[in-house]
């Protein structure tokens, strides 16, 4: 399905301009409330221009593209075509009621552009955080369709078919990434009762633990050439002094940053540190940019950095990225 909805936007040419002649290329999958729901957007870096990629009333989000860039998946939570009235009580003591729409669980849609969207997931369960394999053949997602409601990590056909369990935890296993050799998979998982960052082969064995520190670490994703892995954070120990010959430690941390890492789990850097919460990092296609969101300033907007964590600037524009692809 084409866009329906073409948007001129002004708001990256600031980011285009300004500083070393940095020079930005692609496209950025951007969800946003910006119109009063949840869609997804795609932010052209390059001519400014930004398309509306969805139109639903509910809520949409997490669009990766295909490597081929003729399809992609989103989640959503579509309308289920019927209402419910509730009581809300107000300030001043009066009850008001209120009609409200209802939504599904968070499925997987499948967009092409020659074709029709369709539903890849349909069932009581909620799938989410997709993720292509790099040749374009399986799709890693997201679901708590198991008996005890936890998430774990699934994979199934381009095409919905052929659904296979990876994971088998205690904890929730959530927002799976693919190594660009196909070969491994990185998550975030709660198995050992904090949020860590692991790897496991593609077929789910081999599961190795990366990060070991108190916080939360989550939305991990592979650098475009497979060196390092970039992910958010939460709550970093606080640097140990001695008093009196008694050890204390800083409290963490309460705002998330975005960290780096070689993709052993070594040579981990911090690229953000601003009083505000830096989430949802994302590649550039050529592995020298980094987008993220970020509420430094208020509201939630997008960012860019250099890999680096050099250079931080807003392109203007609030939501979430979740891909940064690119067309000819």
């Amino acid at each position: 399905m084409y866009p329906k909805v073409l948007l001129l936007l002004a708001v990256l040419a600031g980011l285009l301009a300004c500083g070393s002649e940095r020079v930005l290329h692609g496209q950025i999958s951007i969800a946003s409330a910006e119109d009063g729901d949840w869609e997804v957007y795609l932010l052209n870096v390059e001519d400014q221009r930004a398309y509306r990629l969805t139109e639903n009333r509910a809520y949409d989000s997490g669009l990766v593209w295909s490597p081929n860039g003729q399809s992609y998946v989103t989640t959503t939570e579509w309308l289920e075509g019927e209402t419910r009235e509730i009581q809300r009580v107000l300030d001043d003591g009066s009850v008001e009621l209120v009609v409200e729409e209802l939504t599904a669980d968070r499925e997987l849609m499948l967009g092409e552009l020659e074709g029709q969207n369709r539903f890849l997931t349909d069932n009581a369960a909620s799938d989410q955080y997709a993720a292509w394999s790099p040749d374009g053949t399986r799709i890693a997602f997201s679901s708590d369709r198991t008996d005890d409601y936890d998430f774990e990590i699934y994979v199934m056909d381009a095409d919905g078919e052929n659904v296979a369990r990876l994971t088998t935890s205690a904890g929730e296993d959530w927002q799976p990434s693919w190594s660009p050799d196909g070969k491994q998979i990185v998550f975030a998982s709660v198995r050992t009762g904090d949020w860590e960052i692991y790897t496991m082969d593609a077929d789910g064995g081999n599961v190795t633990q990366l990060t070991d520190r108190p916080g939360l670490d989550w939305t991990p994703e592979w650098s475009p050439d497979g060196a390092q892995i970039v992910y958010a954070r939460k709550g970093m120990p606080g640097e140990v002094t001695v008093v009196d010959e008694a050890v204390q430690a800083e409290a963490p941390a309460d705002t998330w940053d975005i960290f780096l890492m070689a993709s052993n789990g070594d040579s981990v850097e911090q690229l953000t540190n601003d009083p505000g919460n830096d989430i949802e990092p994302t590649w550039s296609p050529d592995g020298k940019h980094i987008a993220f969101s970020s509420d430094r300033s208020g509201s939630i907007a997008i960012y860019v950095m250099d890999a680096d964590g050099s250079r931080q600037e807003s392109i203007g524009w609030t939501g979430i990225p979740s891909d940064w692809t690119y067309f000819d």
